[in-house]
């Protein structure tokens, strides 16, 4: 069993926040883009691999600056 190698996390106004995790880049893309349609806010996806946040979200209609 191959463990998920990336988490989805999102910025409230303290922390990251865990959410979720997903298999692959594109995966967790996919699902940031609808998370992001339902909650507002950032978003990022961070990489177990190399422990790097390696894509930010600011969701539409956001207020969080990035």
């Amino acid at each position: 069993m191959v463990l998920p190698a990336y988490d989805i996390l999102k910025k409230d106004a303290a922390a990251l926040v865990w959410v979720e995790t997903a298999n692959d880049l594109e995966s967790a893309k996919l699902r940031v883009k609808e998370l992001a349609a339902r909650s507002h806010g950032e978003y990022v996806i961070f990489d177990q691999r190399t422990r790097e946040i390696v894509v930010k979200f600011k969701a539409p209609g956001s207020n969080s600056k990035v």
